[in-house]
């Protein structure tokens, strides 16, 4: 290891007559620093450059080799990037070997960059972060090189062999010795181990501001020297330049951000490589006093620039330590597009409780009495922030499971690449759109975005009127359709004792478990669908007629119901023929819910003049959209134009497309159908077991559960639900409640939910009804 630490002294007659005899290369020489090697310059008489590097032997022959076929690859991969073509000797080697004294060694011959080097000079934020991009680039291109040399080197500056060098503290000044003490025990205890799980390759390693050359106008034009290429984590790239960036003269801060910002830009760093590169750096820095005091131990003069980094180093360390290490984490996270590290959460949450009483209103609006506090979600599972994980068995939002890799990456993938609207022709809203009207039901070829189902609700009823010329709606009795004021309208379960529209009726429920006629009765579908009539003719009696009728195919807010086959086709015969439309809100019921239709629609048979669809066609990322006829379209269009600012961005219809990937690969309609039956079956066995459970209905993925006090009267249990659902939640099943009377169970899980869910779902309720 010290040997390498000093640079041959040949006769500069000897390197001459060796570099025109193996290289034809003579010409003006002048001497290069270089703290390994001995370097010069050699100015030809055209004026080309090249460097002529008389390498240590103790080097090994295998690293040289690898640092020129690093050189090759490079120049192979990314061949604007700036770094010197090796020179070949006139046989076409990679190395020459110079025989001298009995020793032979090593030569390489490179291309000569032009540009000055940067040394004492300092780079504006904007050149910090172009030199972050740069150092993310040449990982790049150096990730594809496969060579066992830089694993096996032992390297001095390499960061993860600090300790070794523990001994040197003792020979630092002694208000240094406390410092490198506390830095080299965190390495120890947190920083080592945590290189070793790294993402590693051949990297660099020493792009400091002696290794970097700059253009007059401050732009990098060269990266040289491969003379400590090691194979290592990747982060240890930017850490190692970060650290040799510092200067006294500069911002500390800013220059970590920009160089971290810039790197993460073209390469993102993982989590783990942003929260320990202040360490890292810290380590960096050590490494210069920590290596002088050996060198001094063993009588080795400094080479170069290597006394005006030693003269820094301790110094920047303090400069690290005084603005605080939590700090400079928090702008390294930013930089590298993370959040703030997470706060640690009370078990009990009442912290966030308050917190969010004081700004976002008194009214909690929340699940359970003693609310959850949720911190994060993955697959069919959420965890709370006592670390508590419960499986959802209610939310219908993120569609085919809480953060998707495929969706949250096409999510991010897409924000990195572009975002903006649909006056800009873009492809991702013609995708998402062509998709949509390949699923949708013959003749509904035209598709307009908005953000959520609220706005698409709004707009397919403006549509519907203005396509119509009535201003009449229906929808079903505790019906849920959005929060716009033109939908609250359709929306009575919103506030069941304030609703008021003169312009909407509302039509009785197909319940054939509670309602006016039971399972028993014969042509139930059409005896439903009657009770239509009169609400319509109540509407055109009044002068609004119909323009359009409103359901959601599920019938979710009405408890879940398992509507007569016949029963919607009757209605909207009725709707149709009174010159109505029917809007079919598909956002709950849609997207393979209720199993291999596809469509809640589907399901019953109908063909809706329009189809809404909200979140959950994106898994929860903002999205909504209406689709519908093109001549509704364009009769719409003959009132004025219609732009939602963000309806079908761009990152949007990507959620949209990677969802609709998602249910295709993973075929989740057909698994909705079979799961749900499967789960529905071992619910039916509960009821023989438990007299509360008066009905289980349903279809797909969507579940109704009618608990009653008596099975003869039907009573409904309304206090046991909301009791039940809080030992549910105790057993770690959450589940919601549904329905006018509030005594439904309702189950709408992720789309991602298996029979091993169902039967985790299942033992929980059974022991849950035991205890109630």
């Amino acid at each position: 290891m010290l040997k390498s630490l000093t640079p041959p002294a040949l006769p500069l007659e000897v390197l001459q007559s060796f570099a025109a005899s193996t290289y034809g290369l003579a010409g003006v020489w002048t001497k290069l620093e270089g703290e390994r090697d001995q370097n010069y310059k050699v100015t030809a008489a055209d004026g080309s450059g090249a460097v002529f590097k008389l390498c240590q032997p103790v080097e090994g022959e295998a690293i040289l080799v690898c640092q020129a076929e690093a050189l090759e690859h490079i120049a192979a991969v990314d061949p604007s990037f700036p770094v010197p073509r090796l020179v070949r000797t006139r046989d076409g080697d990679l190395l020459g070997w110079l025989f001298h004294g009995g020793v032979s060694y090593p030569v390489t011959v490179l291309s000569w960059l032009d540009g000055a080097v940067l040394g004492d000079g300092r780079l504006s934020p904007q050149r910090l972060y172009e030199l972050g991009r740069a150092l993310a680039r040449l990982g790049r291109a150096l990730r594809g090189l496969i060579n066992g040399a830089p694993a096996a080197r032992d390297l001095v500056w390499d960061t993860r062999h600090v300790l070794r060098l523990a001994p040197q503290v003792s020979n630092l000044a002694e208000n240094d010795r406390g410092i490198a003490a506390d830095i080299l025990a965190r390495h120890a205890r947190v920083t080592e181990p945590a290189l070793r799980a790294m993402r590693s390759q051949i990297i660099h390693g020493d792009v400091h501001p002696y290794n970097v050359l700059v253009n007059d106008a401050g732009v990098l034009s060269g990266v040289i020297d491969f003379g400590d290429i090691v194979h290592g984590p990747l982060v240890l790239d930017l850490a190692n330049a970060a650290g040799d960036f510092l200067s006294p003269a500069g911002d500390a801060a800013d220059t970590i951000f920009q160089l971290t910002r810039g790197y993460a830009s073209l390469t993102p760093l993982e989590e783990t490589e942003a929260d320990i590169l202040v360490d890292l750096i810290e380590v960096r820095l050590l490494l210069t006093p920590l290596i002088d005091a050996l060198k001094v131990e063993n009588g080795i003069e400094p080479q170069g620039y290597f006394e005006a980094f030693n003269s820094r180093s301790m110094p920047m360390i303090r400069e690290l330590r005084r603005i605080g290490h939590d700090r400079l984490k928090g702008l390294v996270r930013r930089a590298a597009a993370f959040p703030a590290a997470a706060p640690v959460h009370a078990a009990d949450s009442q912290e966030a409780i308050g917190r969010r009483r004081k700004v976002m209103g008194e009214k909690l609006y929340v699940f359970y009495e003693k609310p959850l506090h949720i911190v994060k979600g993955e697959g069919l599972w959420l965890t709370a922030s006592d670390g508590r994980r419960y499986l959802d068995c209610y939310n219908n939002v993120p569609h085919v499971g809480h953060c998707h890799p495929y969706v949250t990456e096409a999510i991010t993938r897409q924000a990195r690449t572009l975002n903006t609207n649909t006056r800009y022709i873009t492809d991702q809203p013609i995708e998402y759109a062509e998709r949509l009207v390949a699923l949708a039901s013959e003749g509904l070829s035209s598709v307009v975005f908005v953000n959520s189902g609220s706005e698409a609700n709004d707009l397919a009823w403006r549509m519907a009127k203005a396509f119509t010329g009535h201003t009449g709606g229906l929808a079903m009795e505790f019906a849920y359709h959005g929060v716009s004021e033109a939908i609250d309208a359709f929306s009575p379960s919103n506030a069941p004792d304030h609703w008021q529209a003169p312009h909407i009726r509302l039509l009785t429920p197909p319940d054939v478990y509670r309602g006016p006629y039971g399972a028993a009765e014969e042509n139930l579908g059409e005896r439903y669908a009657a009770l239509a009539e009169l609400p319509i003719s109540e509407l055109q009696a009044a002068g609004f007629g119909v323009a359009a009728l409103m359901v959601d195919s599920a019938f979710m807010s009405n408890g879940i119901l398992d509507a007569p086959q016949s029963y919607l086709q009757g209605v909207v015969n009725r709707v149709h023929a009174a010159g109505g439309l029917f809007i079919a809100d598909e956002v709950q019921s849609g997207f393979g819910r209720m199993g291999p239709a596809f469509w809640g629609h589907n399901h019953h048979g109908v063909r809706p003049d329009f189809i809404t669809i909200g979140k959950p066609a994106g898994n929860g990322h903002p999205l909504g959209a209406v689709i519908t006829r093109p001549e509704i379209l364009s009769h719409f269009l003959e009132f004025g134009p219609f732009f939602s600012t963000f309806g079908g961005n761009n990152v949007a219809c990507a959620a949209g497309i990677a969802v609709l990937d998602v249910i295709r690969d993973e075929d989740l309609a057909v698994k909705a159908g079979s799961t749900g039956a499967w789960f529905r079956q071992g619910l039916v066995r509960l009821m023989a077991r438990h007299q509360i459970i008066g009905d289980v209905r349903g279809v797909g993925l969507a579940t109704g559960v009618e608990l009653v006090r008596d099975r003869a009267t039907k009573e409904p249990a309304t206090a046991e639900t909301s009791r039940l659902l809080g030992l549910l939640r105790e057993e770690g099943v959450l589940i919601g409640s549904e329905g006018k009377l509030g005594n439904v169970l309702k189950i709408r899980p992720p789309l991602a939910f298996t029979r091993e869910h169902a039967d985790i779902a299942l033992s929980a309720m059974d022991r849950a009804l035991a205890r109630l």
